[in-house]
């Protein structure tokens, strides 16, 4: 069978799904004083790290650079939404942890994202999103092999500096 659209109109695609994500997150979340792509950081903070983080620990997760998440985190701790402590037992290490700021901002905050969440995601099927998460992986598996074959130097793949320098973090 037959592919009925090209790889390149795949690659664009998901291209644009990008774009249109980060363009929503502008409209929906933008608050008073920071970017809906930060507000989308921080919700993502109160779900899954309401006592706090480490910093090479969101990196992990989240996918993005050292750098990039400290300048972000260098951004909301001016806004007053981030502290971030050194453990005593190693000074490199770096806690990431919401402030009272955030904790008696952060319901308004994810109501707002939620509703963002099931407006887009309300297009698909419990299944499609089961098959997307899996389709998802399964590229960024193949992303990361890439990397490791080709031994490439990171300054040359993909540079999240576009977005902080942008403001858009």
């Amino acid at each position: 069978m037959k592919e009925s659209f090209s790889t390149e109109e795949l690659f664009y695609m998901i291209k644009k799904l990008s774009l249109n994500m980060t363009a929503q997150l502008e409209l929906n979340l933008k608050d008073t004083s920071i970017t809906g792509v930060q507000v989308y950081f921080l919700v993502y903070i109160l779900r899954h790290h309401p006592k706090g983080t480490y910093l090479t620990e969101l990196c992990r997760e989240i996918g993005v650079s050292k750098p990039t998440l400290s300048a972000l985190i260098k951004k909301m701790r001016k806004q007053g939404y981030l502290d971030l402590h050194e453990d005593p037992d190693d000074v490199r290490k770096k806690k990431v942890l919401p402030t009272e700021k955030l904790l008696a901002e952060g319901d308004r905050f994810i109501e707002k994202a939620d509703h963002l969440e099931a407006e887009i995601f309300g297009a698909l099927t419990g299944q499609e999103k089961e098959q997307l998460m899996s389709l998802e992986e399964k590229l960024l598996t193949q992303f990361c092999k890439m990397e490791q074959d080709e031994k490439t130097d990171r300054r040359f793949i993909y540079s999240e500096k576009s977005i902080t320098t942008t403001g858009k973090v």
